[in-house]
């Protein structure tokens, strides 16, 4: 992507003039939350900007136009739609897609071509139709379900996902009868807020890699923390502005870490997923020199995965990010409940899918599930004879009767001939706590609580078999109750207090969503980013850079 900006810097141009006109180094106008909603205006070369790169646009569309036109035919032979395609490939990096994908230098060298020569070549003209087609049809296709086919890349993606009914040769030729190749490209984009936000994130990030990136930060003491005076706290205090702006020095003293910088080194942790103590140790160097680069492959690897997902994910939804360790309710696209969660271990990934939550269990029992059987408690029954007694799980047989685990052969035992079920009763150890959530999906996977809150307190919460542990269970299953005027946060604890297992139906299901994030970005414009902790990214970025269209790969 580096290259093709070189070949034709207009956009940044363009884009450094709009923002300078705005409060701040990062200030957006309106008409840049969606880099494809390019003014009309611009595209018909009229006056938008005084910058000279947008005449040198015009000028050679024009004398493209001129060359060309006897030869042209159907939508491309309109001087509009020729316009209009240039600035769409001058621009689609901001939507996180290489433009050589899409024929940027094939159709760059043709149109040179065609205007360096004394008549048009027809070969040349009709080459030149092709390649323009084939990247408007390859676009809409990239920006409506995504340039990779996620379960290729990501085998255990199975989250709703955007389906196109278009018929392709009709929406060509109506997009080009109508001359609105732009206004029909950005309605192909997905219409989530966090998609907007990545995209103005992207465009952040674009211009601090177009003035250089930040070195990287190298300081000689083991930390940094506030009260300190030391010379690396100057270039501490350089390097946080390059994504967070100015810090300025509460004493004229740039070598001192003051509340302030205190204050910034803070954000910068949360913002990356750290633990947000304001030091400056081993960690938080090591975020600050993962490069701007690798930055904004972070992010338009997060732009991918919101092409592959649902435009339509509910009025009101759950959605857990489980590279952020979150779950979330959603109604009608504002957060109205959020808490932390725990998820799988690397070894036993929480899986991404879609669901419809239905019911939740109040003082669930629980059955041991095969594969924890087989990994877990058989390891730790051969290890312990009273593992068992101490987690108060029984053995039970089919008609309920319990078999005592010492007349069991532990050591010949497996899960598929294992002929018994491993129960423990409702209560405060309960593995799955006081409360179940359940959505019904192939992977066995629902929310619940816990009996070791603990855990929540750490920083990385890749901590389960698979199953999700949310923090503050009570206060979700009242959020999902708000509708129902006979569970109070009161009636719901009075019911847990009876220790008895209850089923209580949702009167509206709601729709569950198991995601994986790992940059996104508020609407204030802060942008977050987290480690990859099932190592998802580089296998889609590896797709994303490679071929231009789902069939390459």
């Amino acid at each position: 992507m580096c290259g093709a900006k070189s070949i034709f810097k207009v956009v940044i141009i363009v884009a450094v003039a709009m923002l300078a006109t705005g409060c701040g180094k990062w200030a957006y106008k309106p008409e840049l939350s969606n880099p494809l909603k390019i003014s009309n205006e611009a595209a018909m070369g009229k006056s938008v900007a005084a910058d000279d790169s947008i005449k040198i646009i015009h000028d050679e569309i024009t004398e493209l136009y001129e060359k060309s036109k006897v030869y042209l035919s159907g939508g491309w032979k309109d001087r509009e739609n020729l316009a209009q395609m240039y600035f769409v490939l001058h621009n689609i990096y901001r939507e996180g897609l290489n433009p050589e994908d899409y024929h940027f230098s094939e159709i760059k060298l043709l149109t040179d071509k065609i205007i360096m020569s004394d008549s048009a070549n027809n070969a040349d003209i009709s080459r030149l139709e092709f390649l323009l087609s084939d990247s408007f049809l390859l676009l809409s296709e990239h920006l409506a379900a995504g340039k990779t086919d996620s379960e290729t890349i990501d085998p255990e993606w199975k989250a709703s996902r955007r389906v196109s009914a278009i018929d392709w040769q009709k929406y060509i030729d109506s997009t080009l009868l109508n001359k609105c190749i732009v206004e029909n490209l950005h309605k192909l984009t997905p219409g989530h807020r966090e998609y907007t936000n990545l995209k103005k994130a992207l465009a952040q990030y674009l211009l601090i890699e177009e003035e250089g990136g930040w070195g990287r930060f190298v300081t000689e003491v083991p930390k940094l923390e506030i009260g300190m005076c030391h010379p690396d706290i100057a270039l501490l205090r350089k390097r946080l502005a390059y994504s967070q702006g100015y810090i300025a020095s509460g004493l004229d003293d740039s070598d001192l870490f003051d509340r302030l910088l205190c204050e910034q080194v803070m954000l910068f942790q949360q913002r990356n997923g750290l633990t947000a103590d304001g030091i400056v140790g081993k960690s938080t160097v090591e975020a600050m020199n993962i490069t701007v680069e690798a930055r904004i492959a972070s992010i338009e690897a997060n732009l991918e995965r919101w092409r592959w997902l649902s435009d339509d994910l509910g009025k009101r939804y759950i959605t857990v990010n489980i590279a952020n360790f979150e779950l979330q309710v959603i109604e009608n696209d504002d957060m109205v409940f959020r808490s932390k969660v725990i998820v799988g271990r690397s070894i036993r990934k929480t899986p991404v899918f879609s669901s419809i939550m239905t019911y939740v269990v109040l003082n669930p029992d629980w059955t041991v599930p095969p594969t924890i059987l087989n990994t877990d408690i058989i390891p730790s029954v051969i290890k312990d004879p009273g593992y068992l007694a101490e987690k108060n799980l029984k053995i039970l047989r089919t008609d309920g009767t319990e078999v005592d685990p010492l007349s069991i052969d532990w050591t010949k035992i497996g899960t598929n001939g294992f002929p018994y079920r491993i129960h423990q009763e409702p209560g405060p150890e309960n593995a799955l706590g006081r409360v179940k959530f359940m959505f019904p999906n192939r992977y066995s996977v629902y929310i619940h609580d816990t009996p070791n809150h603990r855990l929540f307190g750490s920083t990385d919460r890749s901590l389960s078999s698979g199953c999700i542990r949310v923090s503050n269970p009570v206060d979700l299953v009242a959020c999902l109750m708000s509708d129902n005027p006979q569970w109070t946060t009161a009636q719901i604890k009075t019911a847990i207090g009876r220790g008895k297992e209850m089923t209580v139906v949702l009167l509206k299901p709601i729709e569950v969503h198991i995601v994986y994030h790992t940059a996104w970005a508020s609407d204030d414009g802060t942008v977050y980013f987290r480690k990859d902790i099932y190592e998802r990214d580089k296998p889609l970025l590896i797709a994303l850079s490679a071929g231009n269209s789902k069939t390459d790969q």
